[in-house]
């Protein structure tokens, strides 16, 4: 028989749990927040930010997480243990926005003619926004909801997201980290009138262009009708 050296023959948290468990949109929305914060502090350029999040969208474990975030955070995912990692899909930490719960979020992804919603269309909580080299245009005009925040979530390297807004609405773009070489053009209310929803814009304009406005001359007369 081997000795027993007194030492605990045990795997650390890492192989328990953070290895084998496979990880959901919770976590990865949870790390793309890290990041965001880590280029809003200047540790991390807009090219990288949008590089990390590329990996973080197809991370299947939370050492694929571990290999983006090594060098921002002091725990990493893998460190976590098994009652925190299932509380997070669960959606129960702190830190979740209920808008990123499962269920409640929409991916929108412009295919190469480009995107665009308008009309009565059903708006989720949560947008994750993705360009891709042409315009996403999401038009709220006729949207009626009653959401107080809808959450924005914005990956784009290149390609223009634009938002055209009810004058009672508001658009918050404080989150939002923008390359020297994008294009912003903001046009609408910051804060949003009683009772009316606040679109709440995070995450990245690499060479890309964010466009936010109310409605126009035409719009506005085809609204009163």
């Amino acid at each position: 028989m081997p000795e027993d050296d007194g030492e605990p023959d045990c795997r650390d948290d890492r192989d328990r749990a953070g290895n084998r468990l496979r990880i959901g949109d919770v976590e990865r929305d949870a790390a793309i927040e890290v990041l965001r914060t880590a280029a809003g502090e200047g540790r991390i350029t807009v090219e990288e930010l949008d590089d990390r999040m590329e990996l973080i969208a197809i991370a299947r474990f939370p050492d694929d997480l571990d290999r983006v975030l090594a060098d921002i955070v002091t725990e990493l995912p893998s460190e976590r243990s098994t009652i925190e990692l299932s509380g997070a899909r669960e959606g129960v930490t702190p830190e979740t926005h209920a808008g990123e719960l499962p269920g409640n979020r929409e991916v929108l992804r412009s295919p190469w003619t480009g995107l665009t919603r308008q009309g009565r269309w059903p708006v989720k909580p949560y947008l994750r926004c993705e360009p891709a080299g042409v315009l996403l245009e999401l038009n709220f005009l006729e949207v009626i909801t009653d959401l107080e925040i809808i959450d924005i979530d914005v990956a784009a390297r290149t390609g223009t997201l634009k938002l055209i807004v009810p004058d009672s609405w508001g658009v918050d773009s404080t989150g939002l980290a923008r390359s020297p070489i994008s294009v912003t053009t903001f046009k609408a209310n910051e804060t949003a009138q009683e009772g009316h929803p606040t679109i709440r814009v995070r995450g990245s304009i690499g060479s890309g262009a964010f466009i936010a406005r109310g409605p126009n001359f035409r719009q506005r007369r085809r609204l009163r009708k």
